[in-house]
């Protein structure tokens, strides 16, 4: 199984080469990909969060929130079938994020990552997934995961 990393996800979705390009060569080749729930998570937000900021300027956190306030969550269907679509489409299988407080900390202590990097490093660990596809250089710090590109 090879774990599809945010970044991914996102340059793919929105384009940006050379990564898209690689990551659709991943896509069309390798029928066992995973993704994590915190993955698609940082994908929706991300995704979200640059549509917000194209279309209406949003840039902070908070305006954001207050326009999903006022206005609902729906001016943003486009991102989130985005990313559902590809999934389903592609068979991409999701897994349930795996992990005790303890090994978080220690993971991102130990190999200076961040939370959400830490969890998804742990997550492939307790499901034996040894590849990651990621531009992120930091998962290289984590001695179980291999990353490709």
């Amino acid at each position: 199984m090879i774990l599809l990393d945010t970044n991914a996800f996102v340059y793919y979705l929105h384009r940006v080469e050379p990564y898209a390009s690689k990551t659709k060569q991943v896509l069309i080749e390798r029928k066992d990909l995973v993704v994590t729930l915190r993955i698609v998570d940082e994908v929706i937000f991300t995704l979200i969060r640059l549509d917000a900021l194209r279309r209406l300027g949003i840039r902070k956190l908070e305006q954001l929130r207050d326009y999903i306030r006022r206005h609902g969550i729906e001016g943003f269907a486009d991102a989130i079938n985005d990313v559902e679509e590809l999934i389903e489409e592609l068979g991409i299988l999701v897994l349930d994020d795996r992990g005790k407080l303890r090994e978080l900390l220690e993971t991102m202590r130990s190999y200076d990552l961040l939370p959400g990097d830490a969890l998804i490093a742990i997550t492939a660990k307790h499901y034996g997934i040894d590849t990651i596809f990621t531009f992120d250089q930091d998962f290289k710090r984590v001695p179980w995961l291999k990353v490709v590109p």
